[in-house]
């Protein structure tokens, strides 16, 4: 059992949200391929009509409508699509079977609402690339008498739909699919209208969160506009574009930036001025935001490694030096005599107070703690951002945490932890050596000054 909806009817005047029959004609008509792809180099891959030249007989009957009636919808459009493992888009056998589905779909319609013309259009060039048919039904026929009480699909679409597809759908993944589409519409049509309605408004509600949660999450990442877009469409969000974009044009034609950006996810549509409060240029400058902090830790990092180097550097090279014994001269002798003489002197003052002066000299070199800021960091930052990233898709399937690609990815930020930690060790290894060299030098400048400990 495809799926089958009536979506949206044609009005004269135009209501709000509302084409005409002539643009409806004209959009699907369109011979460029909205996504183009092996599967579908052009729009329509099959086309048929019960009056022969289906757009041209519709201008005129809209024009006689417009004369001659007070009917103000011009036509109906039907779209009827199939899941892949009904019918494969890259078989041409398959794309005759959903096409002649769309005949026999519409043909059982026209027993139900009269005759009147219809056309039927079979693409592939939607962005999963399902196949599907569009099936357009003039509302007056040619004495201008309209549809009563319009298409229903619980009444009229939906056993229509049924008996045909379950007719010329056979075989096992066929009859699995519409088991399983077939126990979806029972459930929706168990329900009553009110019902159907708040279900529905519980469902945007928590797409509407996702959507919020998520942009939020890829907005303190991204650093550009196309990380921004792709790290979006992995979560499954999409920026909806017009059907003659290839990607969503943030610009208009003047130049100016656009007044917001339009989520979808899984039919839900917001705007980004209804979601966050932001327009494409204030994200944009988000994203500018996270580029320049991006780019100042990189070179904080690098400039914390070229320091790391020479430190490191001058610590292998500081070495002790022996104190150099000169000739005693009558001058060196005297002064010699002379500190021996101070020396007693101050050998006469308390124990203690070269006690308090000697700690209060060790309490001076203090060993920092580590702030080590290295490539290994970064890359420790990346790798649970990867992680995060994978999380975020991910979490809702069974037994996500013993998948191999997420404990490959835990994997890695436990490596880079580990280490992390040992640099840090490293580091305060090189500030105790430097500080423990530092005292010995001390140590020595005081036994030349003639201080004895």
């Amino acid at each position: 059992m495809s799926v089958i909806s009536v979506k949206t009817k044609y009005h004269v005047p135009p209501r709000k949200n509302s084409e005409t029959g002539k643009d409806c004609i004209a959009y699907l008509s369109d011979e460029k391929s909205h996504n183009e792809s092996n599967v579908s180099l052009i729009r329509n891959l099959r086309k048929s009509s019960n009056c022969g030249d289906f757009k041209s007989v519709a201008r005129k009957r809209f024009k006689e409508q417009a004369r001659n009636s007070n009917a103000n919808v011009e036509l109906y459009s039907i779209v009827q699509s199939f899941d892949l493992d009904e019918l494969d888009p890259e078989n041409q056998n398959d794309v005759d079977k959903a096409h002649e589905i769309g005949v026999l779909t519409a043909k059982e319609i026209m027993k139900k609402v009269g005759d009147r013309e219809f056309c039927v259009f079979t693409q592939a060039d939607g962005e999963s690339h399902h196949l599907h048919n569009h099936i357009v039904i003039m509302n007056c026929d040619k004495e201008l008498n309209t549809i009563k009480h319009g298409l229903s699909w619980k009444r009229t679409l939906a056993p229509i739909n049924d008996k045909i597809t379950s007719e010329q759908l056979q075989n096992a993944k066929q009859k699995d699919v519409q088991k399983r589409l077939k126990k979806s519409y029972d459930e929706v049509t168990a329900l009553s209208p009110t019902q159907r309605k708040s279900k529905r408004q519980k469902e945007n509600e928590k797409k509407k969160e996702y959507i919020y949660e998520n942009v939020n999450d890829v907005l303190k990442i991204a650093k550009s506009q196309e990380e921004f877009v792709e790290l979006l469409r992995e979560r499954q969000i999409i920026i909806r574009r017009n059907a003659k974009e290839k990607e969503f044009n943030w610009l208009t034609k003047s130049g100016k930036y656009k007044s917001r950006l339009p989520f979808e996810y899984q039919g839900y549509k917001i705007t980004s001025k209804k979601l966050i409060n932001q327009n494409p240029e204030e994200i944009l400058r988000t994203l500018y935001q996270n580029k320049l902090k991006f780019e100042d830790k990189q070179r904080q990092n690098a400039k914390s490694q070229t320091d790391k180097a020479t430190k490191t550097k001058l610590n292998e090279e500081q070495v002790i030096k022996p104190r150099e014994i000169k000739p005693q001269t009558q001058k060196t002798a005297n002064r010699q005599i002379k500190k021996q003489e101070e020396t007693k002197i101050v050998s006469k003052t308390p124990k203690n107070k070269f006690k308090k002066i000697e700690e209060r000299n060790t309490n001076i070199v203090r060993v920092r703690k580590s702030s080590i800021s290295s490539l290994t960091d970064l890359e420790l930052i990346l790798a649970i951002r990867k992680r995060d990233i994978w999380r975020n898709k991910h979490f809702h399937e069974a037994n996500w945490r013993n998948n191999s690609t997420y404990l490959q990815l835990q994997g890695k930020v436990t490596f880079l932890r580990s280490q992390l930690t040992a640099e840090i060790k490293t580091q305060q290894q090189a500030q105790q050596t430097m500080i423990a060299t530092q005292q010995a030098e001390r140590r020595i400048k005081k036994q030349e000054e003639g201080v004895e400990f």
